[in-house]
């Protein structure tokens, strides 16, 4: 090959790779800028950030993004079991560690219905994945609403505002599935 057909060749491979990736990137962003267009209570920039990096989000059309999406929820919520745990052994005041009870009470509820809800979406039951998104969305608040009542501060308020908006997000790409 000459080296005017290599760097032919070269250029137009660049050419494509800076074409495609942006390409695949704009699924799920655009997927984000939908979803935050439909619901004010969606994060854009959280979105992405949160969809971006997991394993195949860049290539996955809308179904697949969906059930990413309903699988970041059940790794955040089963995460945030996990910080529970690991604080209730740490903790000697009797409210937080009431609080804290409560709090693992409502995430491990909640775990089920992200178990169900994940074939659900892949299988086309979008009404059951609704139903089942719709149980974890309120666990965040939940959670928080004991802390208020409690009057002590949550060590968990990070996990529960990522967790409210993850479940709102999977809830969202759901709706545009149909």
């Amino acid at each position: 090959m000459r080296p005017s057909s290599i760097c032919i060749l070269l250029a137009v491979t660049v050419l494509i790779h800076h074409h495609l990736l942006p390409g695949v990137e704009a699924s799920v962003e655009k997927a984000c800028r939908d979803a935050a267009n439909s619901s004010p209570n969606i994060n854009y920039d959280f979105c992405v950030a949160e969809l971006l990096p997991y394993p195949g989000s860049r290539s996955a059309d809308q179904k697949s993004l969906t059930v990413i999406a309903a699988t970041l929820a059940k790794d955040k919520t089963t995460s945030a079991s996990g910080k529970v745990k690991s604080l209730l052994a740490r903790t000697s005041d009797p409210k937080t560690k009431q609080c804290l009870e409560s709090c693992g009470s409502v995430y491990e509820d909640v775990l089920p219905d992200l178990d169900a809800s994940i074939p659900a979406i892949k299988e086309g039951r979008l009404g059951d994945a609704k139903t089942y998104l719709s149980a974890g969305v309120d666990a965040p608040i939940t959670c928080e609403e004991a802390f208020q009542e409690m009057k002590v501060p949550s060590p968990l308020t990070k996990e529960d505002s990522d967790l409210r908006q993850i479940y709102i997000i999977a809830l969202a790409f759901t709706d545009m599935l149909g």
